[in-house]
């Protein structure tokens, strides 16, 4: 079986390889006389109004037409049959649009031109898809606090900003799709595949005035697309047209145009100091009129930033906040060249690079770090691509593409010392930095459409080679489970009390802390085939007929499964292979009423994501000898079969030997509670699986006003958890090491009703609102990439079932422009989300209390005084562990709802003919509203989530009591960002 799927997917690369929709579009149509009987043999021909290049085709037998990977752009569609006038008709065309202009010309019997008034259809009565889509003329319009064309698809439904789960995308703006966390969407530029296969999200970035066209489709894509379970982003960059046209500008930000950040009432001082300058430009225009053009842009950002950081005061035992500068640089390129051949030959190529040098807080696992936890990061990227399209015939047109993309990320910490995780703070350097990672990816394609009768078929495949190496130095400085965040009396008897008297729970260090983890040549094949055939049945109905097949190679590290552990070897069950069941059948409808002014659209999808390969670094790296961890007791240990305390005397002062923060690695080892112990990949890991079910209408209700509605149900399956199967005596860490089993083994689920309604630009104004009303649970708060403790069962996983971190079940976008007088014009953007949850952690922050669910903070309980009812149940039972949990104060939190209102305000003066200066001004967060939130997936929600006990004294009545847990710590976007304090910009931009 497994020969003859690999020589079908040999055959069908042969034939055509799979190129995604991204860079282009599609038009379809009927020709029509004035009786309504449909007219075949009629000539098509539709002409690029931006460069003059043309395609054409004729009618089939029932009066249909197709055109097929067409740029998107403004299109003059004429259509001449014998016996009729030429009529024409003006169509815009968008990024991954699939067209349907009915009844596109009622022919005239008399010899002269007709202009149709039917044009750019309103409603997408062709496909079954949800998605959003933004043109050049909104990109240039809208305030974006950052300027990544990816804050773009925080403007669609079912879109909204992911927690970092990777200390190399701290400067990286993730988006969560459909309730995922921000690994698995997909992300192409002009068909180019812009994912980082290490450890997911996105690559490469580009300048915003390089952005034609956004897509982005949320749910029940067509075969076409692959490689996510949430959500795939298409980006259409700029071409060169027949006239010059070019753009200079200038953003400038600092702290005289900026609010204090809220720091929750520390004295934090003055606005930290902060300044950003963003300079643009580009330029484009013919090589050779008709035949060939070119098109560059260019943006670099400096900026001197701040994030709110937290330091602990022995003497007040207090943890004071303030401001640690974060300098960061980022240039971006882009340059793209496109040649008409031949009349039935284009060729395009685009080169775009960027260069990231910034500062940043690392990815932390409190809601608070230190300045210690910041971290420097240099991201290096590259992307080439090339795409020739070949007229066959009127109606078969092929497509191939080439491309490749190189990254090279390089992390590293600004401090020494071990990580210390406090129940309220995170200090010293980050465990998991240095890290070094670089991805080299080959990618070809090429696609087949052709159009039969009813019938628009498409066939092909995708090929890619995806290389990557590790240079990891995690664990190597170590790190320290605190179970205290200040010291309650003098345990070690110096007569100062100090961080020597601290409880600290677990100490974890790399058994070879001065030599780095090298992961070299981990390697994958990508492999894709499809068939999709959108099938008009009747003039009212068209069906999406769609298979995919998906294959990875390597992402098992099935090429390195001789190199495991034998120790691990007896808990590996059956043989290992790749993953040859990732068929993915897409079948979906719309139909449309005889005006094209409603339609009903649904259907059903199997989609599969990616295996990012820092799965394969956890089973080549934490395999036991690679990278050995050695996991030492702390002082606060207790010895588990007698439950007596290992290191302390009745009086709970530290016994001869005991260690302390000074020297915290030199308890005896014990198993791998907190560490990632052996890690093997299970035999049977499947790539993870969501079947997408939707079923909406779009509605014409006024002229240019549209009503959207869909229904959604997303059901995953084989999603990755790390489950403890067993212990082994490791003779590399001198004792007993746990046995972590990867499998795909948890699912997710995501509810939701999506609600839009567009106004086109027209009357001076445009409208565009998008309502999300979601639900969102999984089994873990890691995002694929196993690294916490693991279940609290691992026989009953379905204790780990609950509100995902980033659970979000209302959010409002409300954006547009409007033309004032005076000639200025305005753009808003006001975002309102409900809160997220928050996990409810035990005193000492290791896990969350184990008799609720996980993220129980704003979904179990809903007040603090739900929580402290339940609290006080539970101590009366015996508490946890036989020891009681402290109450939190009434006026604890779990989360906070979100509201920012960013503006611009634009006016245009005109300097001759045809070049114009445009003077902006920018405010982000005008009503300077505080949104608390938090940035690590395993705190989301900006408020303290341990149960810190006021004084680790059983005897004093602060041990009953946690006055921090549920207070505010951090706020979205940190000090600058989307939803911060609130900053004004300026700007000037030069454009002909």
């Amino acid at each position: 079986m497994r020969k003859i799927l690999l020589l079908c997917a040999a055959l069908l690369f042969a034939l055509a390889a799979y190129c995604q929709e991204a860079a282009t579009a599609s038009l379809t149509g009927s020709v029509a006389d004035p009786t309504g009987a449909l007219v075949s043999g009629a000539q098509v021909t539709v002409v690029n109004q931006a460069n003059g290049t043309r395609r054409e085709t004729v009618t089939g037998t029932t009066g249909l037409f197709a055109l097929n990977d067409l740029t998107p752009g403004d299109y003059e569609v004429r259509v001449s049959a014998k016996g009729f006038a030429e009529s024409t008709a003006a169509v815009h065309l968008t990024v991954g649009q699939a067209a349907n202009v009915r009844s596109l010309v009622s022919v005239a019997k008399a010899e002269q031109k007709v202009s149709v008034s039917e044009g750019t259809p309103i409603l997408e009565t062709n496909t079954s898809v949800v998605d959003g889509i933004i043109d050049s003329k909104d990109i240039e319009s809208i305030p974006l606090n950052g300027r990544n064309f990816l804050e773009l698809a925080l403007l669609m439904p079912g879109n909204a900003p992911a927690p970092n789960f990777d200390p190399t995308k701290s400067d990286t703006v993730l988006i969560s799709s459909t309730g995922q966390l921000g690994r698995g969407e997909n992300i192409m530029i002009d068909g180019s595949d812009d994912n980082d296969d290490v450890v997911g999200g996105m690559l490469l970035n580009i300048p915003q005035d390089a952005v034609q066209e956004f897509q982005i489709a949320t749910n029940r894509f067509s075969a076409e697309l692959g490689r996510s379970t949430s959500s795939v982003v298409n980006v259409l960059t700029k071409s060169g047209t027949n006239d010059w046209h070019g753009t200079a500008a200038v953003f400038a930000r600092d702290k005289a145009l900026q609010a204090a950040p809220d720091s929750f009432g520390a004295d934090v001082g003055e606005t930290p100091p902060f300044r950003r300058e963003q300079y643009t430009g580009s330029i484009g225009g013919p090589i050779v009129k008709d035949k060939a053009w070119w098109y560059s842009s260019f943006e670099y950002r400096d900026q001197m930033g701040g994030v709110l950081v937290g330091e602990r005061d022995l003497a007040t035992q207090t943890i004071n906040t303030s401001f640690a500068a974060e300098p960061l640089t980022d240039l971006l390129g882009t340059v793209k060249f496109d040649w008409q051949l031949t009349p039935k030959d284009s060729l395009t190529a685009r080169y775009s690079i960027e260069r990231f040098d910034g500062t940043s807080n690392s990815a932390t696992d409190r809601a608070l770090g230190t300045a210690s936890e910041l971290q420097d990061s240099v991201n290096h990227f590259q992307d080439m691509t090339t795409a020739w399209t070949r007229v066959i015939s009127p109606r078969v047109v092929n497509r191939a593409q080439f491309a490749v993309n190189l990254f090279q990320n390089d992390t590293d910490p600004t401090s020494s010392g071990p990580q210390i995780d406090f129940p309220s703070i995170e200090a010293g350097s980050s465990y998991r930095v240095p890290q070094q990672t670089r991805q080299q990816r080959l990618l070809w394609s090429d696609t087949v459409d052709w159009t039969r009768g009813k019938h628009n078929f498409k066939f092909g495949g995708q090929l890619q080679r995806v290389g990557a190496d590790f240079n990891l130095g995690v664990f190597q400085q170590g790190f320290v489970q605190a179970v205290e965040d200040f010291p309650d009396f003098d345990r070690n008897g110096d007569g100062v009390v100090d961080d020597r008297d601290l409880l600290f729970a677990v100490g974890l260090i790399s058994a070879t802390p001065t030599r780095p983890l090298i992961i070299p040549d981990a390697d994958n094949n990508y492999m894709a085939a499809f068939a999709q055939d959108d099938w008009r049945i009747h003039p009212q109905l068209t069906l999406n007929l769609g298979l995919r097949y998906e294959l990875d190679t390597d992402v098992k590290d099935v090429g390195h499964y001789d190199q495991i552990n034998p120790l691990a070897q007896p808990f590996l069950v059956g043989s290992r292979h790749p993953d040859y069941h990732n068929f993915g059948p897409r079948i979906g409808f719309n139909w449309a009423n005889r005006r094209a002014d409603f339609s009903i659209h649904g259907g059903y999808g199997i989609y599969y994501d990616r295996i990012t390969l820092e799965i394969e670094s956890l089973e080549r790296g934490e395999d036991g000898r690679a990278l050995a961890i050695d996991v030492h007791a702390g002082n606060a240990i207790s010895d588990p079969t007698t439950g007596m305390p290992v290191y302390l005397d009745s009086t709970g002062h530290f016994v001869p030997g005991a260690p302390t923060l000074a020297d915290p690695f030199s308890g005896f080892i014990i198993p791998g509670a907190g560490a990632g112990g052996i890690n093997i990949i299970d035999n049977k890991m499947q790539n993870p699986m969501v079947q997408q079910f939707n079923l909406g209408f779009q509605w014409e209700f006024a002229t240019n006003w549209v009503l959207r509605a869909d229904g959604l149900h997303d059901f995953g399956q084989h999603f990755i958890i790390g489950v403890p199967i067993g212990t082994v005596y490791n003779p590399v860490v001198g004792g007993p090491d746990v046995i972590k089993d990867l499998q795909s083994s948890v699912n997710t689920h995501y509810d939701a009703m999506f609600l839009t309604v567009d106004h086109r630009f027209s009357q001076r104004f445009s409208f565009h609102s998008a309502y999300t009303l979601s639900k969102s649970l999984d089994y873990a708060n890691d995002d694929q990439i196993p690294f916490s403790n693991g279940p609290l069962d691992p026989t009953d996983l379905h204790r780990e079932y609950g509100a995902a971190p980033n659970d979000q079940r209302n959010r409002l976008v409300v954006s547009g422009t409007a033309n004032l007088p005076f000639g200025i014009q305005f753009a808003p953007i006001w975002t309102l989300a409900s809160a997220v949850p928050m996990d409810i952690l035990l005193p000492d922050g290791s896990t969350r209390i184990p008799e609720i669910q996980r993220n129980a903070g704003g979904r179990e309980f809903h007040s603090a005084a739900q929580l402290n009812a339940f609290i006080t149940q539970l101590n009366a039972a015996g508490g946890v562990d036989g020891s009681p949990l402290p109450l939190v104060n009434s006026n604890a939190k779990f989360g906070e709802s979100y509201d920012s209102f960013d503006m611009r305000l634009s006016r245009t003066f005109r300097l001759g003919e045809r070049a114009k200066l445009d003077l902006v001004g920018e405010c982000f967060n005008l009503f300077n509203r505080v949104n608390v939130l938090g940035v690590s997936n395993t705190n989301y929600s900006g408020y303290n989530n341990v149960l810190v006990r006021d004084n680790n004294d059983p005897t004093s009545p602060g041990y009953l009591r946690s006055s921090a847990f549920g207070q505010p710590e951090t706020t979205a976007g940190g000090v600058f960002g989307s939803g911060g304090p609130r900053a004004f910009q300026l700007a000037a931009r030069f454009s002909f």
